[in-house]
């Protein structure tokens, strides 16, 4: 049995554990992000990674290596975040690799937070068994991952399918990356949440909501809540018929937290893409929901350890 350290980075929190190559979560553990940045973030990333191999020697469990997934551009081959989120401060050009290399002998790999995650749900999760896979992770952002021939495209040095970032509107809203009208700024949680509060403030409503709010208003037939979902999954669709007129997939993964048990959206975006786009690529795309959930993110990372030795 191989074991690896797996590291899920995020704006948010960072979710560690060891996991096995069957799978199997053996350790886990959450913790917020530290909102200093950098400095504070990487000291915290060696107590944590020392207390894995610490734990990992007592239980007699032997480490293939560190993988970590990590939000923003990720330079594959070096280890490097080339441009990170403006989630996590000062998080530009820090070199993962080069940093635990200080104190930890173990090898480490790193990798965009989204690719871990295809590598996960094409592993153990929704994907199991498919080689043309496209992931999408909708939270504050929507990050992407692309599967072809079963392994993953990376472009250049690792910063490809920055999906979130395909503009369906070239009128539309303006984005963060310097675009209008990207699938972002459509079924981001960031966006259903802006786009509500935009509503409610037109009605001289309290806009005081977030994307969980709207989700929870939408379940109870809020007149305002269901024209963001709608607004939102006619965006989505149209992004992913692009992405299938693209790539030609076997099969699209959608997670992340705006996901989140929320099957009811695979359906809708399911039945308004059977309408759209050319039917011989469109009609035989399976449209599935992350399998794996929270724990995806470190075990995708893991997987780097033995897959990638």
């Amino acid at each position: 049995m191989i074991y690896g350290i797996g590291i899920d980075i995020g704006g948010t929190k960072i979710a560690v554990g060891i996991v096995s190559n069957t799978g199997n979560v053996i350790f886990d553990k959450k913790v917020p992000t530290p909102k200093m940045g950098r400095s504070e973030i990487l000291a915290l990333l060696k107590s944590l990674i020392l207390e894995l191999e610490e734990w990992a020697e007592r239980n007699a469990l032997p480490l293939s290596g560190i993988g970590i997934g990590t939000a923003g551009q990720v330079n594959f081959y070096e280890g490097k975040v080339i441009s990170g989120t403006s989630n996590i401060k000062d998080w530009n050009g820090v070199n993962l690799r080069e940093d635990i290399a200080t104190y930890s002998t173990l090898p480490v790999y790193v990798d965009n937070d989204v690719n871990v995650l295809a590598l996960a749900e094409s592993t153990f999760g929704a994907a199991k068994g498919y080689e043309e896979v496209i992931c999408l992770a909708l939270g504050t952002g929507i990050g992407g991952g692309i599967l072809t021939n079963g392994k993953l495209l990376r472009g250049v040095w690792g910063g490809g399918a920055e999906l979130g970032h395909m503009s369906i509107d070239l009128n539309g809203d303006p984005c963060n990356c310097g675009l209008h009208g990207c699938l972002e700024t459509y079924a981001s949680g960031t966006w259903i949440a802006k786009h509500m509060q935009m509503l409610r403030k037109e009605k001289g409503l309290s806009n005081h909501v977030t994307s969980r709010d709207v989700f929870e208003l939408y379940e109870k037939n809020d007149p305002l809540a269901t024209q963001v979902i709608q607004h939102m999954v006619h965006g989505l669709s149209y992004g992913i018929v692009n992405l299938i007129h693209l790539f030609n997939p076997q099969v699209i993964i959608l997670g992340g937290g705006v996901m989140s048990e929320r099957q009811w959206i695979v359906e809708m975006v399911h039945k308004k893409i059977s309408t759209m786009g050319m039917k011989s690529l469109v009609e035989n795309v399976e449209i599935k929901l992350s399998e794996l959930n929270h724990h995806s993110g470190f075990i995708g990372a893991a997987l780097q350890t033995w897959l990638y030795k």
